[in-house]
C-alpha cells in the first residue's frame, strides 16, 4: 500500500475509534453540575467510562448526580475541579420520610487511606443516636440534644439524640440505641447553626439544614496512585 494511502487509513481508523468511544469519556452535565475527568458517568446500559476507579457518577433523570460510595449513595452538590473537591450530601436527606427536625440517616461514611476520596479539612462531624431506650445518661449530658421531631410508632421505640461533637465514646451503645450514625458536615455551617441559637444547640430543624448543605471530599490529581492509573 502506498505510504499516503496507509497514512489515510490510519487517520480514518483513529477517527472511527474516537467516534465509537463511550460518551462517558467526554465532558457532560447532569442537572447543573459538569462532569469531567477524573470523574465519569456510569452508563446504565454498558457501565463503561473513563476516569479513576471509584469516581463513577450516576445521572438520575438528567437532574440528580449521585456518587455511589460503598453500599450507600450521596448526592453531588458541586464539583470544583480547580480545588479538587466534590461537595456531597447524604441521599437519605431527599427521602420523603426524612424531615428536617429529625433527619434519619442510615449509613456511616467510612473512608480508608486507600480511597481516591478523602475528607476535607473543612469537615466536621455530627453524631445521631436513634431510638434510645435509656435516656437518663443522655439527658444529663450537656453535649446531647434531644431531637424533637422524631415521631412515635413501631419505628420510634424511644428518644433520639444528636451530639455536635462528632463521635462519642464506646458507651454510646450502653444507651440502648437502635442505631448510631456519624455524619460529616461543613464545620463552619455547624458553628453558624450554634451561634444562631445563642451558642446553644438548636431543638428545631436546623440539623436537617446543615446536613442538606453537605460536606466536602478531596481528591489529588497529581498523586503517584493517580499517575499509575493514568499510565494504564
Amino acid at each position: 500500500m502506498p505510504p499516503l494511502l496507509l497514512l489515510l487509513s490510519v487517520v480514518l481508523v483513529l477517527f472511527a475509534a474516537a467516534d465509537a468511544s463511550p460518551s462517558a469519556c467526554r465532558n457532560a452535565t447532569c442537572g447543573d453540575v459538569p462532569v469531567a475527568y477524573p470523574f465519569w458517568l456510569i452508563d446504565n446500559s454498558s457501565a463503561l467510562g473513563y476516569g479513576y476507579p471509584g469516581l463513577g457518577l450516576r445521572c438520575v433523570d438528567n437532574t440528580t448526580l449521585i456518587l455511589p460510595f460503598r453500599t450507600h449513595q450521596y448526592r453531588v452538590l458541586d464539583i470544583e475541579y480547580g480545588k479538587h473537591t466534590i461537595s456531597l450530601t447524604d441521599a437519605d436527606m431527599a427521602h420523603p420520610d426524612t424531615n428536617s427536625s429529625c433527619p434519619h440517616l442510615h449509613a456511616n461514611l467510612t473512608i480508608d487511606d486507600n480511597s481516591w476520596l478523602q475528607l476535607a479539612s473543612s469537615d466536621s462531624n455530627i453524631t445521631f443516636l436513634y431510638n434510645c431506650k435509656s435516656n437518663s445518661s443522655l439527658l444529663s449530658s450537656t453535649s446531647a440534644v434531644k431531637l424533637t421531631g422524631c415521631g412515635a410508632g413501631p419505628e420510634h421505640i424511644g428518644s433520639s439524640y444528636v451530639f455536635l461533637d462528632g463521635w462519642i465514646t464506646g458507651e454510646a451503645y450502653d444507651y440502648e440505641c437502635e442505631t448510631v450514625v456519624v455524619a460529616p458536615v461543613i464545620d463552619a455551617h455547624k458553628k453558624a447553626m450554634v451561634d444562631a441559637h445563642g451558642g446553644l444547640p438548636p431543638a428545631d430543624g436546623s440539623f436537617g439544614e446543615v446536613l442538606s448543605a453537605g460536606f466536602e471530599l478531596t481528591y489529588s490529581a497529581h498523586s503517584d496512585k493517580c499517575g499509575k492509573c493514568e499510565r494504564t
